[in-house]
Parts: C-alpha cells; structure tokens; sequence
C-alpha cells in the first residue's frame, strides 16, 4: 500500500477514534468543572450539535464550553491537571478574550469566558494570527440568556435556555444545514472584528 493510502486510512481511523472519544471527554470535562462548583455551558460547535443532532457532529473534533469571567480561578486548571488533562494552550488575558484549551487522549475542550459589555450584552472572544509574535481578538456578541439543565450523552449539562435563539445568534438562519468547510474567524453571524492585538502566551500564563 501506498504511503498516500496509508495516511488517509490512518486518518479515517484517528478521526472515528476522536469522535468516539470525544463523547467520553466532553462529559469528564463537565464532571471535573461540576466536582469544583463551576458552572460551565454547551456552546458553539458543541451545542449545535446537541440542539441540531443530539450528540457530537461528525466532523467536529473538539469541545466547546462556557464560563462566565467571575468564574474564573487558578483552580480550574489545577482540577483538570490532577485529572490528567495537560493545558495545551492559553489564548488571551483574563481581562479580555481569555479561552483556555485543555487537552487528554487526542480530545481537546476549549473553554470560553463570557464577558459582559457597558451594554448588558455578554461575548466572548477568539484570537487569530495577526503577525508572528501578536494575535488579534475577534468578538462573538450574544444578548444576555439563562440557562437550564439537560440530558446529553447520559450525563447532565447545562445550555442556554433560549437554545433556539443563541444557537441562530451565533449560526444565522442556516443553521440546520450542516458546513464542513467553516471559517471559524468571520463564519459565525455575531462575529465582531476588532483592532486588539497582543502578544502570543507561549508561557501559558494567565495574566
């Protein structure tokens, strides 16, 4: 067999192992978070996939959670490091756009903290190349929501209750149509671009 062919074989085979572990990871991320008091929610990709197919879309490979700022503290990285989590990265200050990306057996869990403007509306941010040395902050805006519990992968989790209206707030209209190809920058409908540039965390502080 060919080295090509073996590189797409291995690769179908690291993503049906990625997807199946995916699951396993999401819940043990929610329990680790829970077993600390804090309250974290399905968002973006993860909850498009629970409120549009009921579990993990198929060519989604990681977990999105979110988090209000308040409930950020040092002993969330702590408490998922005991659990055999590394910290793989840090993007963004804890005073703006802070997303901390966990990482356990090829499964990775993005959590992104919620922010809450001079308006009342909260957003989180995302942070892409700007140069080699800086990165640039994108802002996703959402009107304030509540929250609520559901079943999901046998486990309990919390969701925006107004599921419907966060999940078109960040997806638009279309939605239900399934987009393999997705900019994750400017795809989402309340993407805000804005002129904040950093430095890049390579030491993975929180500052």
């Amino acid at each position: 067999m060919s080295s090509i062919l073996n590189k797409i074989f291995k690769k179908k085979e690291d993503k049906k192992l990625t997807i199946d572990n995916i699951r396993k990871g999401l819940v043990e991320a929610n329990d680790v978070l829970r077993d600390i008091g804090v309250r974290v929610w399905l968002t973006d990709g993860t909850l498009l996939g629970y409120f549009r197919e009921n579990d993990i879309i198929a060519h989604d490979f990681d977990a999105d959670l979110g988090c209000l700022i308040e409930d950020f503290s040092e002993e969330i990285i702590s408490a998922f490091q005991k659990n055999g989590w590394e910290l793989a990265y840090v993007w963004g200050e804890k005073k703006q756009g802070l997303e901390l990306t966990f990482r356990k057996d090829q499964v990775k869990v993005d959590i992104f903290f919620f922010y809450k403007d001079e308006d009342g509306r909260l957003w989180h941010g995302a942070w892409r190349k700007h140069d080699k040395k800086s990165l640039n902050l994108i802002k996703y805006y959402y009107d304030p929501f509540e929250l609520k519990e559901v079943d999901f992968l046998g486990s309990r989790f919390f969701i925006p209750k107004d599921t419907l209206k966060y999940v078109t707030t960040k997806y638009g209209k279309g939605w239900k149509t399934p987009q393999k190809e997705w900019n994750w920058t400017f795809g989402p409908a309340n993407a805000v671009e804005t002129d904040i540039v950093i430095k890049r965390n390579k030491k993975k502080r929180i500052i």
